[in-house]
């Protein structure tokens, strides 16, 4: 019985998604505007549903055809139950994904909005002053810590990897030390990665031509807010994870 009420529930949701609120609001019924066999609409309803149909149309939609696919939508609801859709349980658990994502989606914009960070002038400048670098890095990555720490004494050019990464591209783990980096140094500490270690060196560097200041301080200020606000995120999220009890079964979950 409790699946019954989740997906009579979420049915709702799905049906508000979409513009058509179908079920029943709660409130005493004053009017019914439209009667698919049992099932009965009111005309508030039906204004409401049309309401958030048109609030994600360009162009109001047309009442008519709106009606119609209403009703059908409607009818093929009621057919789908009739014929125990609804009591499946791959039915059951596509209702469940759509419930928990839309909750995570619900959390993550609300503690997103919740979240208030600033921006100076010297963060959008320095900002600027790095935009359109593109890097020639030396990458080698190695098991141990301390093969990595040797690596930074006696970089190996040999086994190194060429890559050529846009300032947008650098890890965000490798980013401070690139940006302190001098042409020819290497990396001062090892980066842990799933591989093991990775060490650096930075070969040199050129400038694509950019647009002046003025023309995208709005666009580096909006850029640099998501980050930091992406950053909150990820503080907020460990500490979640510290305040939490998780009890791992390694063996079954190998």
């Amino acid at each position: 019985m409790r699946y019954i009420y989740v997906v009579a529930g979420l049915i709702l949701i799905i049906a508000g998604a979409a513009g058509m609120t179908l079920l029943k609001s709660g409130h005493s019924p004053s009017r019914e505007a439209v009667r698919v066999n049992e099932h009965s609409i009111t005309d508030e309803e039906y204004r409401k549903a049309y309401e958030e149909k048109a609030s994600t149309s360009p162009v109001p939609p047309d009442k008519k055809q709106f009606l119609d696919d209403l009703v059908t939508r409607e009818i093929l609801i009621q057919e789908a139950k009739q014929l125990g859709l609804d009591r499946e349980e791959s039915f059951r658990r596509s209702i469940q994904n759509y419930y928990e994502q839309t909750l995570l989606k619900t959390l993550t914009q609300r503690k997103m909005s919740d979240m208030h960070v600033s921006v100076s002038e010297g963060e959008v400048t320095s900002y600027y002053e790095r935009m359109g670098k593109v890097y020639e890095l030396s990458v080698i990555t190695l098991p141990t810590e301390r093969e990595a720490l040797e690596a930074i004494r006696n970089f190996p050019s040999g086994k190194a990897e060429r890559k050529i990464l846009h300032v947008d591209d650098v890890p965000p783990l490798m980013l401070d030390a690139v940006l302190a980096l001098k042409t020819g140094e290497v990396s001062p500490r090892p980066v842990a990665c799933d591989k093991g270690f990775f060490v650096f060196r930075l070969d040199g560097y050129k400038r694509e031509p950019v647009p002046p200041l003025d023309t995208v301080r709005e666009e580096i200020r909006k850029s640099i807010e998501a980050r930091k606000r992406q950053g909150e995120m990820e503080k907020w999220l460990e500490g979640l994870k510290r305040n939490s009890r998780v009890t791992i079964n390694e063996p079954l979950v190998k």
